[in-house]
């Protein structure tokens, strides 16, 4: 048959054919097949957009120590009761928020200081009025009590105040849970309640004009536990000292700093006896508010993105194709890439193979026998030499068409000898 007739009946359609039929509808399945995972990937993301939503427009708050946080490790407990004795407790979700008039009469508490970066500790260790320090950190305490030192507890037996300090004496005795305080709080400091361990649950450091309280045993002040032993009575009495508490949970997407102003409240200036701020020590936000909301959408599209796109591993599957090739069709364009591509070397290399496997198969040579093995019995079936046939296998490869062209009449050649009866 001509290529001008090969050519013609590869590009007439054959719709009655059977195998055109099939072809459709293996093409159909493929097509369905593809657009599967883009409608799993989009119904996952709805999911976990609702999901998203759901959580972030929850009413409860679950943050450990928050006072508004109702559940057994929040102090919502602790506000409520100080509300009720006349103490205003406001709660800020950064330190950019603070915003306190006067420092005189307004206790700082901080919960939580681990998560706190270095010029946040600083603009909480400059802070002019009292503090109260829920659970601190090593580094923090480094900052007011150097020589004291945070260690983890396992004692929960109630243990009396051992001090002079009254907060402490009025409670009697609490329990030294989770983590204490142990070394030497210095000239000025008071070490309350110490366990068998040497462990403390409370501390007190006169920093100059300001009271510094250190509650290491932070369950005590929780919902959980306010109304055992003396914790109630101690933790009122430490944090009540003062008219206004201003309330703050260590937040580890918070950048701002501290602010207050420079009133001291000693003035009569007003009814309640508090100066007009003059300057406000003002250290803003470095990021504006819902930064750390949109890093976390940006973070969960990625995710899901990456999801969507990323390769599926697994072993391959196979699958019909959607039209039917011929063997000599598939040949013709295999060569043509070869020539396209001027890879005679490569295409005599795979003549060579093909032409030794069928005489390795016709004289019985088995595949690992090699080169060694398949030369002689070769030779001998064709009656030449063993040098001509090794030439003709394994020879140098071609450097022009032409060379290929002679080289494959020679395999056609040597084959025919072999398989001559």
């Amino acid at each position: 048959m001509s290529t001008a007739s090969v050519d013609s009946a590869r590009t007439r359609p054959a719709p009655s054919s059977p195998g055109f039929s099939r072809a459709d509808d293996d093409a159909g399945l493929v097509t369905r097949a593809r657009r599967r995972p883009v409608v799993l990937s989009a119904a996952a993301l709805f999911v976990v957009l609702i999901v998203t939503l759901i959580w972030t427009s929850r009413p409860e708050d679950y943050t450990p120590l928050s006072t508004d946080n109702a559940t057994p490790s929040g102090t919502r407990a602790l506000a409520q009761v100080l509300r009720a004795q006349g103490v205003d407790v406001r709660q800020i979700g950064t330190m950019a928020d603070a915003r306190i008039d006067s420092p005189g009469t307004t206790t700082l508490a901080v919960a939580g200081t681990e998560p706190m970066a270095e010029y946040q500790i600083d603009a909480l260790i400059e802070y002019p009025g009292d503090l109260v320090l829920i659970d601190p950190s090593q580094s923090v305490v480094d900052r007011i009590a150097p020589a004291l030192s945070v260690e983890p507890s396992l004692d929960a037996a109630p243990v009396a105040a051992a001090c002079e300090d009254p907060d402490a004496v009025a409670a009697e005795s609490v329990r030294v849970a989770d983590t204490g305080l142990a070394g030497d709080p210095g000239p000025d400091g008071m070490l309350c309640f110490p366990n068998d361990y040497g462990s403390h649950a409370y501390a007190v450091v006169d920093d100059g004009d300001r009271r510094v309280t250190l509650i290491a045993s932070w369950p005590l002040v929780t919902n959980e536990h306010l109304a055992e032993d003396g914790n109630a009575a101690l933790a009122l009495r430490a944090l009540g000292r003062h008219e206004t508490v201003v309330w703050y949970v260590g937040d580890l997407f918070d950048p701002s700093t501290l602010t207050w102003s420079d009133g001291d409240g000693d003035g009569d200036n007003g009814a309640d006896g508090a100066v007009p701020p003059t300057e406000i020590e003002a250290n803003p936000d470095f990021l504006p508010p819902g930064t750390g909301s949109a890093v976390y959408l940006l973070a969960l599209t990625a995710l899901v993105a990456a999801w969507w796109r990323a390769r599926r591993f697994g072993p391959l599957v196979r699958e019909p194709l959607p039209v039917i090739v011929r063997a000599s069709e598939a040949t013709r364009g295999r060569a043509r890439l070869y020539r396209r591509s001027r890879a005679s070397g490569r295409a005599t290399a795979a003549l060579r193979a093909t032409a030794a496997a069928r005489m390795a198969r016709r004289l019985g040579v088995p595949r690992a026998a090699g080169r060694t093995g398949l030369v002689p019995a070769v030779a001998r079936a064709a009656n030449r030499d063993e040098s001509d046939v090794d030439r003709i296998l394994y020879g140098a490869p071609p450097t022009d068409d032409s060379t290929m062209m002679s080289i494959i009449q020679e395999l056609d050649t040597l084959e025919s000898e072999v398989h001559r009866p």
